[in-house]
């Protein structure tokens, strides 16, 4: 992107980082084998997956053995629910108690709605209002035959930080796997699977830099999983299916730049949302934000009273601006994240999400502060950006 993108959908997906994008163009023009060959073509092949699978883990504190790689966060999450559940059946006789957040992600609500309706008994735990789960809700809930705690790590709407540590730490004397949703941590925030004290971690490659339909499951070798592909046995059995070795070796590239610091400063990220956030109370003092801190640094979840969502995306996107109408794949339903908080449907409709990334410079943001006044209505009271911001 270049300093007149106007591209703040960064928790919707990323663009591809130019050394990720070398690394992956190099390895698509010089190694071609199978991986699971022995010969020496499919050699080269496992070599690369190798390392990435290295990269992976050196980036996020896991161990290479640890690291499975999938499709993307949507499949990590999906094959992490699916799969523990399935396994424990097979061991313990009974359907195991699942606890999740409605806030979740689709990822993680549809199987375990899936789950539920085939017998598994799920407490379903609402955020505070502020859009943060209570540890104290996960502890009351938990029960002798709960199997599965989910939590994600980040709430890719609202941007607020769930308490996966805490959580981790309560977990830690009970035989529940925990399963940590880092899709939107990832690249954002300090993510490290030791320190989480969790047994499975989901992330997506499209979030952080690298191709979309690459992402990645960590799993702690004592996790009894159920394979969600059946086939060759692939990855020690976990995933079938021959691996996609160029998506898994942008994925240990972006990874790889991530931890060497070579995409940019989060600090800057922040430093840019706070203008943003100020520039937006300056000219629009109705607005407000959803959620309660801490934050990621990189996103706003912006309530515009009396403005649709969806005809403040259209508006701006006339202009070449991209923003998000709560999640990136919503229909114009209200956001669920926000409906879960306990907030009035109407806000629900009326709230955009703002997520920047490294890419995302100040003239881009002080350009779309200069958008919003031209787009938002008369009836909403409207003020002239303060000319601090443009020194």
């Amino acid at each position: 992107m270049n300093d007149d993108s106007l591209y703040f959908d960064c928790n919707g997906s990323t663009p591809v980082h130019p050394l990720v994008a070398d690394a992956a163009v190099e390895f698509l023009r010089s190694t071609f084998g199978n991986p699971g060959a022995s010969h020496a073509a499919g050699l080269a092949a496992q070599a690369a997956l190798a390392d990435a699978r290295r990269e992976v883990a050196e980036a996020l504190g896991a161990r290479p053995e640890e690291v499975v790689f999938t499709s993307g966060g949507t499949e990590s999450d999906n094959h992490a629910i699916r799969g523990v559940l399935e396994a424990e059946s097979e061991e313990q006789p009974g359907l195991g108690h699942i606890i999740v957040g409605r806030h979740e992600h689709g990822a993680v609500l549809r199987p375990v709605e899936w789950l539920e309706r085939r017998g598994h008994p799920v407490t379903w735990l609402n955020p505070d209002a502020g859009g943060r789960i209570r540890v104290d809700d996960v502890a009351t809930a938990l029960r002798p035959d709960t199997r599965l705690v989910s939590l994600m790590f980040a709430n890719n709407e609202t941007g607020v930080l769930q308490p996966v540590h805490e959580v981790g730490r309560l977990l830690a004397d009970h035989p529940a796997y925990f399963l940590v949703d880092a899709v939107c941590g990832v690249g954002k925030a300090r993510v490290h699977f030791d320190e989480l004290g969790c047994d499975l971690l989901a992330l997506g490659g499209h979030k952080l830099q690298a191709p979309k339909g690459i992402g990645a499951l960590l799993v702690r070798e004592h996790v009894r999983l159920a394979p969600l592909m059946l086939g060759c046995g692939q990855q020690g059995g976990r995933r079938s299916g021959t691996e996609n070795t160029l998506g898994a070796v942008a994925l240990g590239r972006a990874l790889r730049c991530m931890r060497e610091g070579s995409f940019g400063s989060l600090d800057e990220i922040t430093r840019l949302t706070d203008l943003l956030w100020r520039g937006i109370q300056e000219r629009c003092p109705a607005a407000r934000r959803n959620g309660a801190g801490p934050f990621l640094g990189n996103t706003l979840n912006v309530w515009f009273p009396g403005v649709p969502a969806l005809e403040l995306q259209a508006r701006l996107s006339a202009f070449g601006a991209s923003i998000a109408s709560g999640a990136s794949a919503t229909t114009g339903a209200p956001s669920h994240v926000l409906v879960a908080m306990d907030l009035p449907r109407e806000r629900a409709l009326e709230s955009v999400r703002l997520s920047l990334g490294h890419e995302t410079t100040e003239a881009a943001v002080l350009r779309l502060l200069d958008l919003l006044s031209e787009c938002l209505p008369a009836s909403l009271p409207v003020r002239a950006l303060a000319a601090s911001h443009r020194d």
